[in-house]
């Protein structure tokens, strides 16, 4: 692990799910805590739906291993939140990566 290039700082939130009187299930991310982070990469393009124009930034986030993140956590950083799609885990350098896409709320 090279934590030297770990300059940045992120919060990570857990989902944990709930249902409401009428059995409908409702997502609440509660915070996990604010961890040391490598951006490596960050791009976006606009996506358009259903005549809506969406911002489709991307982000990849290094993180150390102990974390346990997992997909459809969300992660913010420098005021936006992105919701991870995928983790690539690479246990030689004991680092996790999180591939995230913007929330668009």
């Amino acid at each position: 692990m090279i934590a030297g290039k770990m300059t940045e700082y992120v919060l990570l939130q857990r989902p944990s799910s709930t249902k409401d009187g009428f059995g409908s299930e409702i997502v609440t991310y509660t915070d996990y805590g604010t961890v040391h982070a490598e951006i490596v990469w960050k791009g976006g393009s606009t996506d358009y739906d259903v005549s809506e124009l969406f911002s489709g930034e991307r982000l990849e986030v290094i993180i150390r291993s102990a974390h346990p993140v997992v997909a459809k956590w969300r992660v913010t950083y420098a005021g936006t939140v992105y919701y991870v799609q995928a983790v690539e885990h690479n246990r030689v350098k004991g680092l996790r990566r999180l591939h995230c896409q913007k929330v668009n709320d």
